[in-house]
């Protein structure tokens, strides 16, 4: 397959590029880096949202737009939401751009996403086959701006899957780094009240749920990206003390971690029990299906 990919330098996509590179796929990558080609990978330079590179000739089975500032990187002041809102929106809108001067469209289009669109809650079942609200959050409103950018998609006779990632759990990148120093430090325990739920995967699953839907044309619309058991966040730290032999219980007051990350707590505080309907009912099999299997994977 040909794919069109955006986001490639990110912590998703890195392994995402490095599990494609093992296989036949031509890949194209669109960065606004100088980076050389290699074997079966092409990077394309995207400088200027004002001149957008042509791509009318080439031949794209599927694109992957992963792009987007980091969530976590900056405090949310008003100019930091701009740009992680305008990353998104912006990104998709030039890649929607390219993709319909194509004269050959894609057959599918994966946009990432997140579970930060479910409306925070400690006893609803988010279901990826059912319609659910968006929250009335930052996360929910800039979720629900994102995946409308990219349903445009839809028009051009794409099938378009909306990728709504949990909580990746990998090395070198994502939360899972951060979770990890928190125990070395022996700061990591209950947060606020423990009973939030975290919908975590481990981001080989990430990856592998990708390519299961290549060829599945029934899966569209909302795919929950989540391990099929999530695990309320005192549990998550049970587990996780637990496996580095670090205390777990130490309590972290909702007040404390309001103030030291502001609004961005509520990625850490929010509930979204997010099941993953649609990859389960098709049969994609889980290579880490319960915490303590990604864990042990993780953790040396």
């Amino acid at each position: 397959m040909h794919i069109l990919l955006t986001g490639a330098t990110g912590f998703i996509g890195d392994h995402l590029v490095h599990e494609l590179e093992k296989s036949d796929h031509e890949l194209f990558i669109l960065t606004r880096q100088k980076l050389k080609n290699r074997a079966n990978v092409h990077y394309i330079e995207w400088l200027n949202d004002d001149k957008l590179p042509n791509l009318e000739d080439l031949p794209v089975d599927v694109c992957i737009n992963l792009a987007g500032a980091g969530l976590m990187d900056e405090k949310w002041t008003y100019d930091r939401k701009k740009v992680i809102v305008n990353s998104r929106i912006e990104a998709t809108s030039a890649l929607l751009s390219i993709v319909s001067k194509m004269k050959s469209k894609p057959k599918l289009w994966i946009n990432a996403s997140a579970i930060g669109a479910y409306t925070s809650s400690k006893s609803t079942i988010y279901l990826d086959t059912e319609e659910n609200a968006y929250a009335d959050n930052f996360l929910g409103k800039t979720v629900y701006e994102w995946e409308k950018t990219a349903s445009a998609a839809s028009d051009l006779g794409i099938r378009v899957v909306f990728a709504r990632f949990g909580l990746v759990l990998g090395t070198g990148g994502g939360s899972f780094p951060v979770f990890e120093k928190l125990f070395q430090t022996y700061t990591g325990g209950k947060f606020g009240s423990g009973r939030q739920w975290y919908s975590w995967i481990h981001v080989d699953d990430v990856v592998a749920a990708m390519l299961f839907i290549f060829n599945h044309e029934q899966i569209s619309g909302v795919v929950n990206f989540t391990a099929p058991h999530p695990v309320q966040e005192k549990k998550f730290a049970e587990r996780l003390g637990k496996t580095m032999h670090k205390p777990y219980k130490t309590p972290v007051p909702k007040k404390i971690i309001k103030f030291i990350l502001g609004e961005r707590a509520m990625t850490i505080l929010d509930s979204q029990r997010a099941y993953p309907e649609k990859l389960v009912s098709n049969h994609f099999e889980f290579r880490f299906e319960t915490l303590q299997e990604a864990l042990d994977d993780l953790i040396d």
